[in-house]
């Protein structure tokens, strides 16, 4: 039996959600322990948050409308709880800003103390800059969660959740730092490990969002919900590969209406948000508008068309843009160049289905908070929101409950598995990071922005190969248990390949296209048979999928079908 600590609740991840979570429960006065695969605040989305919606839903009926529509519509294409959406916009309003303004959240402010905004339908607001404002939010977490000494254990991957009679009694982890395999016990665990957006080529994600979170609640039990609908970002630099997280925000800039303008190979214009006001994050828009262009050959996915600030004062750039810097140390003249772009998987819409008002999965003990719900709205707001909710049911459970038993046989289980990938690689032996990087080039190959029957067939017989041929031909370099990351690559191709290949199973269900998800062979929105959730669970060795009505207790789409690439969400 290896090393046991016990606690009140464990929280998994170090983003916006975890933190929260994590602060709540030390506030409730509940022994809490947070565990980072990478860094607290420093890996992960959350720092990714460029942009801070100023909600106003208290002003006006109509105002609060306005921020369920952008919300539920505009981004969630209609798959979002809309009492969910509601709460959480009130939340970003009443309990966000002034939490994080005590916490010394400095928000752009002018001359007479106002805060500098966009202009327009939908406003923004950014802490201090564009681009800049989930780092400055992270920081301030990461400094509080320390000053009031909350137990942490960063570069620790948590590798299995501890099931006992059905219920989550705590986890297993690795610190990758010592190479130390250990058993948690606790009374409720939050998941809060963020979208799985390191799977395809171009991603946002960091090396950590290798889907660990899903793939450990999915062999658990849980249920899964809408993993299909993986967000895209448009305008991504292209070059250098390194920055691919430099994303060229496509909302309006500070103290404007103007946005950026996007164009094609042959300098056509084709994109920008003032096309539609009321899409705060329009990814999606951007998509439609690039796809015929790239059908064309006046641009590709990964290149071949451009982003240009060409028409903006550029001392609007200087004073608010935190990309700005970067882009002039590759040489750039914001106000004559334009700037190469990309395609990058940016997030998931679906993610472990829960109950949107305590985050509880459908595993009794178990609580997902963030971008690995499965509400994924993409805001730092919201999910801080699911942050503080579960914590919430958390910590409501771990009251109600006695220590519970650990499952000895299940952990003697998973220490042999994650002992397992401790071989020498032999002489046509493979690193764990080229099965990664194959893995990413199938899902960027057949599972992009555009989608069809005929790729994810194929998307599913390349994987199975990966299974048989490369999987076994993994081993590492050195057997050293300290600081390890080709032994943490090996743990993540497993979990890898489960949800790549649980998320073309649900692609394969939804026979429809919906905001960011685009199936060529059915190019319409499906109002009448698709406003469903693809549900899916472990049925044994098998899978379950079923499809689950959506609840429309607000808002509603005017038809019951449209043309997908002419539709506005």
């Amino acid at each position: 039996m290896p090393r046991t600590i016990d606690t009140d609740v464990v929280v998994i991840g170090g983003g916006a959600a975890g933190a929260h979570a994590a602060l709540k429960v030390h506030a409730e006065g509940l022994k809490v322990l947070l565990i980072v695969k990478g860094f607290l605040g420093r890996s992960g989305c959350s720092i990714f948050a460029g942009n801070l919606q100023l909600v106003n839903t208290k002003v006006s009926a109509e105002e609060e409308e306005k921020w369920l529509t952008i919300r539920t519509k505009h981004m969630g294409g209609y798959l979002l709880e809309q009492d969910y959406v509601k709460r959480a916009n009130r939340f970003t309003e009443s309990e966000f800003y002034p939490e994080m303004e005590r916490r010394g959240l400095y928000i752009r402010r002018n001359a007479e103390g106002k805060f500098i905004k966009s202009e327009g339908r939908g406003t923004n607001v950014w802490a201090p800059l564009q681009g800049y404002s989930g780092t400055f939010v992270m920081e301030l977490l990461r400094k509080e969660i320390l000053n009031k000494r909350i137990p942490l254990l960063q570069e620790t991957m948590v590798t299995s959740l501890l099931l006992d009679e059905g219920k989550v009694v705590g986890v297993t982890l690795l610190d990758i730092l010592r190479g130390e395999f250990i058993a948690v016990r606790a009374k409720a665990v939050i998941v809060a490990t963020g979208p799985s957006n390191y799977l395809a080529t171009r991603s946002t994600g960091t090396r950590e969002q290798c889907a660990n979170g899903f793939a450990m609640a999915y062999r658990a039990g849980a249920q899964m919900q809408d993993i299909e609908i993986q967000w895209w970002h448009c305008s991504d630099i292209a070059w250098p590969k390194a920055w691919t997280r430099l994303h060229i925000y496509p909302n309006p800039m500070p103290a404007t209406k103007e946005t950026v303008r996007l164009y094609n190979s042959e300098g056509e214009m084709f994109f920008e948000q003032g096309m539609y006001p009321l899409a705060m994050q329009p990814y999606f828009l951007q998509l439609k508008h690039l796809y015929p262009h790239v059908k064309r050959g006046k641009a590709r996915w990964n290149g071949g068309y451009f982003a240009g600030y060409t028409h903006i004062d550029p001392s609007i750039m200087e004073q608010y843009s935190y990309q700005t810097q970067f882009l002039k140390a590759l040489g750039l003249d914001l106000s004559k160049d334009l700037i190469e772009c990309g395609i990058s998987w940016h997030m998931t819409l679906g993610g472990i289905r829960t109950n949107t008002e305590t985050m509880e999965t459908s595993l009794p003990g178990l609580y997902a908070a963030g971008g690995v719900g499965s509400h994924g709205v993409g805001t730092i707001t919201f999910v801080s929101y699911d942050g503080t909710l579960a914590a919430g049911g958390a910590c409501a459970r771990a009251r109600a409950m006695q220590p519970p038993r650990l499952p000895e046989e299940q952990i003697a289980r998973e220490e042999q598995r994650v002992m397992s990938p401790l071989k020498v690689r032999s002489g046509d032996g493979l690193l764990p990071a080229q099965v990664k990087k194959r893995i990413r080039e199938i899902m960027w190959e057949k599972m992009g922005y555009v989608k069809s029957e005929a790729k994810m067939e194929e998307a599913l017989g390349q994987l199975a190969e990966v299974r048989e041929k490369l999987v076994p031909r993994i081993g590492l370099d050195s057997l050293s248990r300290t600081w390890n990351y080709d032994w943490v690559d090996a743990l993540d191709v497993e979990d890898m390949l489960d949800i790549c290949e649980l998320t073309i199973h649900s692609a394969k269900v939804r026979q429809e296209s919906r905001g960011a998800f685009f199936r060529e062979d059915f190019p319409y929105i499906d109002n009448k048979n698709w406003l469903r959730h693809t549900v899916m669970s472990r049925d044994g060795n098998a899978l379950r999928i079923e499809t689950v009505p959506v609840e429309l207790k607000y808002i509603r789409p005017e038809s019951e079908r449209e043309d997908f690439l002419s539709a506005d969400y």
